[in-house]
């Protein structure tokens, strides 16, 4: 991690089981694409991503797919955030979301 960037490291339990780790991760990819936290939630699966990659990031974290660890009804997932950046974009998502205006995202359903 970089003084801008840093990981959370998530185990959690799921309501039922995930299947494979390729399952959850596409769960990821398309809730990172197309659902209503594609701006909170990102998505890499990239064999070259270091944390320097997500500097400058607007999302809350991107999953890191390749390092996702599936096992019955839990995960390990690896999320990358920019505490600097993608915090303030956070900060100004909330601001919008407060004064009823929100910025398109996209792409859009």
């Amino acid at each position: 991690p970089t003084p801008d960037v840093s990981m959370a490291i998530l185990n959690v339990k799921l309501a039922k089981p995930a299947g494979s780790k390729d399952e959850l991760n596409e769960v990821f990819r398309q809730v990172a694409l197309n659902g209503e936290l594609r701006r909170q939630i990102g998505y890499s699966d990239s064999h070259e991503a270091v944390s320097t990659d997500f500097v400058g990031s607007r999302n809350a974290g991107v999953v890191d797919a390749l390092a996702t660890v599936v096992s019955d009804d839990s995960a390990i997932l690896y999320v990358w955030y920019d505490n600097e950046f993608g915090y303030s974009c956070q900060v100004v998502r909330v601001l919008e979301r407060m004064a009823g205006e929100e910025a398109p995202s996209y792409p859009t359903k």
